[in-house]
């Protein structure tokens, strides 16, 4: 027995590729639609990024400047006192 399913002819489906839409920009239709601007979105990302590197970048340099003084404390522990007993 042979399948009763009609293959479709190709005048079908050169119909069917003559309706198929063309690729939408994604990015107009969210603006289109929730009236937001990717770039605006972008620029916002970009300035909290900045600000939270230049905190970080304080932040790292107080604990350079705290184990530098670490670093002399123990420096100068190590150091025999001058009237002590060799």
């Amino acid at each position: 027995m042979t399948d009763p399913t009609p293959e479709p002819s190709p005048d079908a489906e050169g119909q069917n590729a003559s309706q198929t839409p063309p690729p939408a920009d994604q990015e107009a239709i969210f603006k289109a639609l929730s009236g937001i601007d990717l770039n605006t979105i972008d620029a916002d990302i970009e300035s909290a990024f900045g600000s939270r590197m230049a905190e970080l970048d304080k932040m790292l340099e107080g604990l350079d400047d705290l184990v530098n003084k670490i670093e002399s404390d123990i420096q100068n522990l190590d150091q025999p006192k001058p009237d002590s007993p060799q």
